[in-house]
């Protein structure tokens, strides 16, 4: 009767009817051993910001400088000798504007009508006339223009942006001829043996050419540092992303490239280099640097981004994702049960996660597992495939818990700590992406696109596990709006 009651006492002790208690210390950062690894070295990101000013003022300079009319009907010149003489009187069409080669191209047309007469040794003076209507009104003039000869006046303006950021132009007549070869634009009077045309256009060649530096000091006037001074300060700026992600372009060299005519606006096309990058915590210190001086062209283009992008997967949103996988998971050894009642992940300060397990049954308290944060690239995951029970966690199983550090229970609480990480990247994206496209300033707007490439490393943050990835995309600058000109110059137009 004895031994059976002695054997009932046992019953509870063999089939885990009490607790054991699980109190080890938390676990302590390893002093000295937190590395943050470098980063690799991207190559810059071009941004693409064609810098566009309105021609509205070389164009408008051009047309107060150089008359709309040339010569004096009743003007009688030299053609060769005395006895050869011309008068002619002409107009210009308004100049037209394009680009060739790089440089600017201005036309005008300029139509004439002429009268040569040649006075002989013996005999009465000769006339003969070009351009002149058979009609003619009471003062002998001409009262149209059709049918008049007609000479192209072709203008080539080298505009470009000097290294100090000033626009400089060198406006130049390069041809004057007549428009076609056909009779009507040829005026020659035979008898007297005069070229006509060709005594326009000796007439009308310098006329032009004496008014072209006035029209360069004038495109000399119009501001250009101010404007791009704006916008690459504005480029400066920490751009938000989050409260606590931020964005900076860092842009720091400045090429010209090709110029272009768009909309009766002189496009230069510039590229701006920049190495952006993203720096969690507060707001970063801004570092703004003076306006670069613009290098020379070279044959490298693009508008290629390359970036570090970061996401961040908050302690609470993991602890959270461990436990769903978790569930209420129940252990079973030698007859004993073990329930997880709750996970909790948090830092350490040498680049280590605590794993912090409250159990339950036949076990309870806190057991610490401890591991250092991966990447798996083949899945794409945070992984920590070296957690396990932290040295004080360790002793106190050892003490007499030895059973619970067998069966699956380290595995299931590994495989829990895996983290899929394109859901937080695409959220990163898709944040960064937002914050590229804003106003950067007035006329000016930033541009982007963002791509997730290839995952780095992953860093153990105060406040959260932060995902490090490469990620390219495209960079632009839209810069809409003429650049204001200097005083005295005429409005200018969109």
């Amino acid at each position: 009767m004895l031994g059976m009651t002695l054997w009932l006492l046992a019953l509870p002790a063999l089939y885990g009817c009490g607790s054991d208690a699980l109190t080890p210390d938390q676990p302590k950062s390893r002093p000295g051993t937190r590395i943050i690894p470098t980063l690799p070295t991207l190559d810059a990101s071009v941004v693409d910001a064609p810098v566009r000013y309105a021609l509205e003022p070389l164009i408008t300079e051009l047309e107060k400088a150089v008359p709309r009319t040339f010569g004096d009907r009743d003007k009688r010149i030299p053609a060769g000798s005395d006895r050869k003489l011309i008068a002619f009187e002409a107009t210009r069409t308004p100049f037209t504007v394009g680009v060739e080669n790089g440089k600017v191209v201005l036309e005008a047309v300029v139509s004439y009508q002429a009268r040569a007469w040649y006075r002989p040794f013996i005999g009465p003076t000769l006339s003969a006339g070009c351009g002149e209507p058979k009609d003619t009104n009471k003062d002998g003039k001409a009262g149209t223009n059709e049918g008049r000869p007609r000479v192209k006046v072709v203008l080539h303006s080298d505009v470009s942006l000097t290294p100090e950021w000033k626009l400089a132009a060198r406006t130049r007549v390069v041809s004057v001829k007549p428009l076609t070869t056909t009779e009507r634009d040829i005026c020659r009077v035979t008898f007297a043996g005069i070229d006509v045309t060709d005594h326009v256009v000796k007439a009308v060649m310098p006329q032009i050419n004496s008014r072209m530096p006035r029209v360069d000091r004038k495109m000399a006037t119009i501001d250009v540092r101010t404007r791009v001074t704006k916008w690459f300060t504005a480029m400066q700026r920490n751009i938000r992303v989050t409260d606590s992600l931020w964005l900076q372009l860092k842009p720091e060299l400045i090429r010209l490239g090709k110029l272009s005519i768009e909309d009766s606006m002189l496009v230069a096309d510039v590229r701006l280099w920049a190495h952006p990058r993203m720096i969690t915590g507060p707001e970063p210190q801004q570092m703004i640097v003076p306006l670069p001086r613009l290098t020379p062209a070279l044959s490298q283009i693009g508008d290629s981004a390359r970036l570090f992008i970061e996401g961040l997967l908050d302690y609470a949103d993991a602890s959270a994702l461990m436990q769903k996988q978790l569930g209420s998971k129940r252990f079973y050894r030698f007859g004993r049960v073990v329930a997880i009642d709750s996970v909790r992940l948090y830092p350490l300060d040498d680049g280590r996660v605590v794993l912090a397990v409250q159990v339950g049954g036949g076990v309870r308290g806190t057991a610490y597992l401890v591991g250092t944060p991966t990447i798996d690239h083949t899945r794409r995951a945070l992984v920590v495939a070296d957690l396990d029970f932290d040295v004080a966690t360790s002793d106190a199983l050892v003490a007499g818990l030895a059973w619970l550090k067998k069966g699956d229970l380290l595995e299931r609480l590994r495989a829990s700590a895996e983290f899929p990480l394109d859901d937080a990247l695409e959220l990163t994206r898709n944040r960064v992406e937002g914050a590229l496209n804003r106003d950067l300033t007035e006329g000016v707007r930033l541009s982007g696109t963002v791509t997730t490439g290839r995952l780095i490393d992953v860093l153990v943050h105060p406040r959260w596990l932060v995902i490090r990835a490469e990620a390219a995309g495209k960079l632009a600058l839209d810069i809409d709006r003429p650049i204001r000109r200097g005083v005295g110059a005429g409005p200018s137009r969109r």
